[in-house]
């Protein structure tokens, strides 16, 4: 019964991010882990989210095996499984296409800190391309990501955003396609004004209290 729940809740974050527009098609990807049992929900393969339904959401062990679920699982497990492997406090992740995150992906530059809400897991930094749904690609993002990152851009690809729950992942990755947003255009009126250091730490550790 705690897996179905945790497939209604993979569902509902990629209904959030398809209407949002931070993936279209079958684009990106969504999963949640139950921390109890290992096991994990995540989107399945080739099914665009607006034809997505609660039983199409795919079960697997935390090596990718498939549990429960006809369906193929996201063709980026591999970095999904590696992620919660590696990160014990992660239980949610959320893989976006979003349109201003993937332009900074493009150019291959850090996103830095430029909103309040960003301060919470900024400055992102962006891991080097490698082949879609790869162990290398995996392996690149969960280095990239270390101990305590929350969010990373994947070069020419799009952005990964985690968190202790796949709806704070979620609230990540909006966070970080705004501030995105809100540095590309800045950078067309005429420069980036980060938020200084010392004030990125402080709201940083508020936030984890």
């Amino acid at each position: 019964m705690m897996l179905m729940g945790l497939r209604r809740q993979v569902l509902d974050v990629s209904v959030q991010v398809y209407r949002t527009q931070m993936a279209r098609g079958t684009s990106g990807n969504v999963s949640a882990r139950d921390p109890e049992s290992g096991m994990i929900a995540i989107t399945p393969s080739a099914i665009p989210y607006e034809r997505l339904q609660e039983e199409d959401i795919v079960i697997i062990d935390p090596n990718g095996e498939l549990v429960y679920d006809h369906q193929r699982p996201s063709s980026e497990t591999p970095m999904h499984t590696l992620v919660y492997r590696e990160r014990q406090d992660v239980n949610g992740i959320v893989h976006t296409h979003s349109l201003y995150a993937t332009v900074f992906s493009v150019l291959n530059k850090e996103l830095p800190v430029v909103t309040v809400p960003m301060a919470a897991f900024g400055p992102v930094p962006v891991v080097p391309f490698r082949f879609p749904g790869s162990q290398e690609l995996a392996e690149e993002v969960v280095r990239c990501l270390g101990y305590r990152q929350k969010a990373v851009l994947m070069q020419n690809h799009g952005a990964l955003c985690v968190g202790n729950t796949v709806e704070e992942a979620l609230e990540c990755a909006i966070y970080t396609e705004e501030g995105a947003q809100v540095s590309y255009l800045a950078l067309l009126a005429g420069g980036l004004n980060p938020i200084p250091g010392r004030y990125v730490s402080a709201i940083k550790e508020a936030s984890q209290i």
